[in-house]
């Protein structure tokens, strides 16, 4: 009965994760949009940069805020070239999906064997922990491919690595070489892969060629990366200061890895700083074990000691005393979740190979059974949340696309993905030359066409209304409302503004909540009104028409995109 109830409670929290994780993956499928926010316009710039001349090394070695992007901007090419500058979110997944399988086929190379509870709390922590809506930033904003990225190509490394065997297979080797280079030059935290995977080769005796191999390959990718290197004065602590103040360093590093705790700040500092020590001590126990596992546990201590080094390389280059001082909770950006994610994932692999094999077990199997526990179901309220308004944010910076397409001036909305107008109108110009990014989108074609040309089929009927006008500059209009299909009961993706003639003169995305778009536009109502009991009813767009011309005479249409058909709102 004890093993049937502990098998019915990992089954129960993997039905949990699973739910969590779908939950995520649908939101990621909402919020992809096609049109650049914020960093991604210097990508569009680089591009422009390259398509009248200049030069591609220059650009590719060039840093920004730190960064050597040399992999990313190749990738960001690749996109622009192929795929016309289209989201990138789908990569990203892919990244996260081979490491989950990475992940997964080490938990089966340290666990598989035994039992099959201890695999399958694997698997569950895996799942949770890689797929974590914390991580939302990364997996919505295409210029964030460079996070799962660089992590997944540094197990990569470290599993080939260990893969190749006591004589050491030459394809192996290569390859984990190759993952070294493209976590190298993916972002700076990629360039501490070296320093491991020499200690690794070390620990697995390897002959001293394969080991003088990585030490020079990672001595030119680092010599390399630091050559002109500069790093932004105005961002973290740097090495002097941590070297200068080891207890604010030390409180950052735990406030780091500490965060999916959800404790006050100084709670998270204090937790993350005890959960380190704990990893450190039982991993070095493992690794002084003679087990016959103890190639697939010097992946798994590479996986953890990269980790933590990039917790370090975070509170050198990002992070400052100063968030201590304000005892504020929101003090790391959704980027860093990732590693985050991966130290813990690591963590949970460690403890459960520590439960497996010391005695007693009963002790580690409650601390660590809490504590994991703690960390993937009791934040469940904030990933939610955090899933929701970053696939909202992403879907108003979409519904923001038309505004452009339009060339409506909306100076408010616009501004957040870009603030500088000239330089905004610049590479808005170089987009629509190239039909790159939401001009190479069917949407960027409809204005001027009639709807029953672009959807022939016969058109249903949907409720909704237009709720607010925003003159723009008397002949561009921002314009809100809500629109449902009660037969189908969900809302049209898209909206079709359209005159008399029935040719298109505005459009607009649909699918958001009632007034509110997190750290876009947010307009809270007094009073929601009836229509507001439709989940993500609304809609956000523009509309190009004369002044004296009567909104009465705008007809609005709902279009499906997946089914290729439209309503008539009314």
């Amino acid at each position: 009965m004890a093993r049937l109830s502990g098998y019915g409670l990992i089954a129960l929290a993997l039905l949990v994760t699973l739910g969590m994780n779908w939950y995520t993956l649908v939101r990621v499928a909402r919020a992809r949009t096609s049109v650049p926010w914020w960093d991604q316009w210097v990508v569009v710039q680089e591009l422009a940069q390259h398509a009248r001349g200049a030069p591609l090394w220059p650009t590719l070695w060039s840093l920004y805020y730190g960064h050597r992007m040399v992999i990313p901007r190749l990738l960001f090419l690749a996109d622009a070239r192929w795929f016309s500058l289209a989201s990138l979110t789908w990569l990203t997944l892919l990244f996260q999906f081979v490491h989950i399988a990475l992940l997964m086929a080490l938990a089966w190379l340290l666990l598989g064997r035994r039992p099959p509870a201890p695999f399958m709390i694997a698997v569950l922590a895996i799942l949770n922990l890689m797929l974590s809506p914390l991580q939302m930033e990364n997996f919505v904003w295409g210029m964030q491919t460079m996070f799962p990225l660089v992590f997944v190509a540094a197990t990569g490394a470290f599993l080939c690595l260990s893969l190749a065997g006591d004589t050491g297979r030459g394809a192996l080797l290569a390859l984990s070489v190759a993952c070294g280079i493209v976590s190298s030059y993916t972002m700076p935290n990629g360039i501490l892969v070296w320093p491991v995977l020499a200690a690794q080769a070390i620990y697995l005796k390897r002959k001293p060629g394969v080991v003088m191999a990585f030490a020079l390959a990672g001595a030119v990718a680092i010599g390399s990366y630091l050559r002109h290197y500069t790093r932004p004065v105005e961002f973290g602590m740097g090495v002097g200061g941590m070297l200068r103040h080891p207890v604010d360093a030390a409180g950052l590093l735990g406030c780091v890895l500490g965060n999916p705790l959800g404790f006050s700040l100084r709670g998270d500092a204090l937790a993350g700083i005890v959960v380190l020590a704990l990893t450190g001590y039982l991993l070095v126990r493992a690794l002084r074990t003679p087990v016959e596992k103890r190639r697939w546990l010097s992946a798994l201590a590479s996986i953890l000691v990269f980790s933590f080094l990039g917790a370090l390389s975070l509170v050198a280059g990002r992070l400052t005393p100063k968030i201590l001082r304000a005892g504020s909770n929101d003090y790391l950006g959704g980027q860093y979740f990732t590693l985050i994610c991966v130290f813990w994932a690591g963590t949970a692999l460690l403890a459960l190979h520590t439960i497996a094999r010391r005695k007693p077990r009963v002790p580690w199997i409650c601390f660590y059974g809490v504590l994991f526990v703690w960390v993937m179901f009791s934040s469940v309220p904030r990933q939610l949340v955090a899933a929701d308004d970053w696939a909202d944010f992403f879907l108003g910076v979409d519904a923001a696309g038309s505004a452009i397409l339009l060339d409506a001036p909306d100076e408010q909305l616009l501004s957040r993905l870009w603030p500088n107008p000239a330089e905004r109108g610049e590479r808005i110009a170089f987009l629509r030359q190239h039909r790159l990014a939401m001009f190479h989108e069917p949407r960027a074609g409809w204005p001027g066409q009639r709807v029953a040309d672009l959807f022939p089929a016969p058109a249903g009927l949907c409720s909704g209304a237009i709720e607010r006008t925003t003159s723009l500059d008397g002949s561009s209009w921002r314009v809100q409302g809500w629109a449902w299909d009660t037969g189908r009961s969900k809302p049209p993706d898209d909206i079709l503004f359209a005159d008399l003639a029935g040719s298109v003169i505005g459009m607009a995305r649909g699918g958001l909540r009632h007034g509110y778009i997190p750290g876009l536009l947010i307009e809270p109502q007094p009073a929601p009104p009836p229509h507001a009991r439709f989940p993500r009813g609304e809609w956000l767009g523009y509309v190009r028409r004369s002044g004296d011309a009567a909104w009465a005479q705008v007809s609005l249409y709902g279009v499906f995109r997946s089914e290729g058909r439209v309503c008539t709102i009314r």
